[in-house]
């Protein structure tokens, strides 16, 4: 614990965590508190570097002793740690790294994905290893430890990526579970669902199948899990009807079929336009809540009803907010007591209006004047500050 004490790069990376995933050696996990895993190392034999989110290091599983040091006869800089197991002498090699590397960036995921098979080709690494977690190089117990408090960007490693076909395809990333018969069956499964009725389905499954597995440093024989997938797709057929009204789209459009091509063009114009109308509405009701919010908080705080008042306390522009003068006029007076829902004012409302702001609210006063003076009921009254 003494050494670890001392290494700066290791203790920057274990502090990215305000808890980490931690296996017991009988087998369990936890997701505990650094601080545990600091004053019992001797409890667990592997910790988890690379998250659900991130990839903090590049993990080596080796499992022959002859390739202890291959990396280094391939040029490799030297590993940030080096877990050794005093049992079997299997051993893992851990790269930290400078910057974590997010999943959802595609791009930089792919750059240390390609790294880490490239690697795994060089020094003879595991290759169905998943690079998730790691030997507790804290449990002196179990394991002996050699550090090198150096920490690594990707681009230390771009001239040992192998250039091959292999690695430089287009195929959408798995999600993976750990588990490479998991993870096929879960990618299978959703996409039988969205081709259930179709004739030639155990042909489709088939195919996608053995697209998925070439995805896989080791392919894994699929037949079971196809034939799994499809028995329940082809049973159950009738009953995926959230994958049809996902496909149809939010307008309902159905797929264009058997049209000239003046039809078809006529067709494809009159869906965007219905589509353009929905869009405009969508916008117009994002606004009305923004400007609702605004004139409520105007009125109780007394601040005079302007284009400019509104549009900077909504953050909007100003052009934006006149062509909105009328949703503006329906958030300022009560119309026979009854209160519309946010949607049918904006939608109702129609486009701009050409009176000034003022005429509004003198309309409104005035409205509200003759109200209190023949109900008496000082409830409806609406505060103006004249513009």
């Amino acid at each position: 614990m003494e050494d670890f004490q001392e290494q700066n790069e290791l203790n920057k990376t274990l502090k990215r965590f305000n808890k980490i995933r931690l296996y017991h050696t009988h087998g369990w996990m936890n997701i505990l508190p650094m601080k545990y895993l600091k004053k019992n190392p001797q409890r667990y034999n592997q910790i988890q570097l690379n998250t659900d989110t991130h990839f903090n290091a590049i993990i080596m599983d080796i499992d022959d002793e002859e390739l202890l040091t291959e990396w280094n006869a391939v040029g490799l800089p030297t590993p940030t740690i080096q877990t050794l197991n005093k049992h079997n002498d299997k051993a893992h090699l851990v790269w930290l790294l400078n910057v974590p590397v997010s999943k959802k960036n595609r791009k930089a995921s792919k750059y240390y994905k390609d790294i880490v098979n490239s690697i795994k080709q060089l020094i003879g690494a595991d290759k169905a290893y998943q690079n998730h977690q790691t030997k507790n190089f804290l449990n002196e117990e179990l394991y002996r430890t050699t550090y090198n408090d150096v920490a690594y960007d990707l681009g230390d490693f771009q001239a040992f990526i192998i250039k091959d076909e292999k690695y430089q395809d287009n195929l959408s990333e798995l999600q993976s579970t750990g588990s490479r018969h998991i993870d096929l069956f879960n990618e299978l499964r959703r996409y039988g669902y969205t081709i259930a009725k179709n004739k030639n389905l155990q042909e489709k499954l088939e195919k996608r199948a053995e697209l998925i597995n070439e995805q896989f440093d080791e392919p894994i024989k699929p037949k079971s899990i196809v034939k799994s997938v499809y028995q329940f797709c082809h049973e159950n057929s009738n009953n995926f009807k959230s994958a049809a009204k996902a496909q149809a789209g939010v307008m309902k459009f159905k797929k264009i079929k058997n049209l000239s091509q003046e039809q078809y063009k006529n067709e494809v114009h009159k869906r965007q336009s219905k589509s353009a109308v929905r869009t405009a509405d969508i916008k117009r009701l994002k606004a009305s809540v923004r400007i609702k919010v605004t004139v409520e908080t105007l009125l109780r705080k007394k601040i005079k009803l302007t284009y400019a008042n509104i549009a900077k306390h909504a953050k909007m522009a100003l052009r934006t907010v006149k062509n909105h003068t009328k949703i503006v006029k329906f958030f300022t007076q009560k119309i026979n007591g009854a209160i519309s829902s946010i949607r049918v004012i904006a939608l109702g409302a129609g486009g701009a209006c050409t009176l000034p702001l003022k005429c509004f609210f003198n309309e409104v006063m005035w409205a509200e004047s003759l109200n209190l003076k023949t109900k008496g009921d000082k409830r409806c009254q609406v505060h103006l500050i004249s513009g």
